[in-house]
């Protein structure tokens, strides 16, 4: 755990933590089939107290006819760990705390549904979720972090998820397609800004659009074409990398973020067994991808962060 002020310490912390998991798949019916897993996990630090959880795992799925697949999904999980990043990179400084000194685990129900259609050469897919949060952790507008004093600058709550996702893929000779569109929401709320009421966490992206064209040239060659649209994520921090006063706490987003890229692959598998496997491309011919991942990935930029990649494997 790192701290601020005049020096930058690590503390260290003993905790134990233990798991079992059981998981057990029922076939009711030849078109029904039921899977049911427990998780219990328990968290025990040396100083502070114990924790333990049990995470429970439901699945149903139900095949009408070999073209469909209806399924419902729900897991309860807990993350003993919490993080707060405070600028666009990760650093030693940002906040890191285990479940101890107040700061109890994040837990989390997940419910999702879907349907499944299978194409002769394809599928499609839709599926919708509802998530709950609880125990989350944010830092408080306008903080300026000057020791380790972290109940000064943290808040707690609690929020929410939930989002409808598609996705498309089919193949045609030479032509294959895959098309994806997610609409999701994430939320939180604290009782420090309780008159704000509901806000749009960090995560929060509310539109999601993806897909790609390949074209088989030769029977070891293929050439692609994808991209990508998504809204801008939500900024706590000015063009000065300061926090936003109190009143844009969560109101603020970056520019919405696209992408277009393209690649070329070439694989040639030996009599022997042996397989060569050559891969090249350009990321982001145009567009304006996030400037962390940029920061976080590449150390060479060309002319609006167009980048070359390539690479080859030889699998003998």
């Amino acid at each position: 755990m790192a701290t601020f002020g005049n020096t930058i310490r690590s503390r260290k912390e003993p905790i134990h933590q233990f798991s079992v998991f059981h998981d057990n798949l029922v076939r009711l019916h030849q078109k029904l089939n039921i899977q049911v897993g427990v998780h219990f996990i328990g968290y025990i630090p040396q100083n502070y107290r114990s924790y333990y959880s049990i995470q429970p795992r439901f699945s149903l799925k139900y095949q009408p006819d070999d073209k469909d697949l209806f399924y419902v999904h729900f897991s309860r999980m807990e993350q003993f760990y919490h993080y707060i990043r405070f600028s666009n990179l990760s650093l030693p400084t940002d906040f890191r705390m285990p479940s101890i000194e107040g700061y109890k685990p994040r837990s989390s129900e997940h419910y999702e549904l879907g349907w499944k259609h299978f194409l002769s050469r394809g599928q499609v897919e839709i599926s919708g979720y509802y998530k709950t949060r609880r125990n989350v952790v944010a830092l408080r507008p306008e903080a300026f972090i000057e020791d380790d004093q972290w109940s000064n600058y943290i808040m707690e709550g609690d929020g929410d998820s939930y989002g409808i996702k598609g996705y498309f893929f089919n193949t045609w000779k030479r032509w294959t397609l895959q098309l994806s569109y997610a609409y999701t929401r994430s939320r939180e709320w604290f009782d420090d800004l309780k008159e704000q009421g509901r806000l749009p966490s960090l995560y929060d992206i509310p539109h999601q659009i993806g897909g790609a064209l390949s074209c088989q040239l030769t029977k070891r060659a293929s050439v692609s074409l994808g991209g990508l649209v998504r809204s801008g994520k939500v900024t706590d921090l000015d063009q000065n990398f300061d926090p936003l006063p109190q009143e844009d706490f969560r109101k603020v987003r970056e520019p919405m973020n696209y992408r277009v890229d393209a690649s070329y692959t070439y694989k040639k598998e030996f009599r022997t067994g042996r397989l060569l496997l050559f891969h090249a491309g350009l990321y982001n011919i145009v567009g304006n991808p996030p400037e962390e991942e940029i920061l976080n990935f590449y150390s060479v930029h060309w002319h609006r962060n167009c980048l070359p990649y390539g690479s080859i494997s030889f699998k003998f």
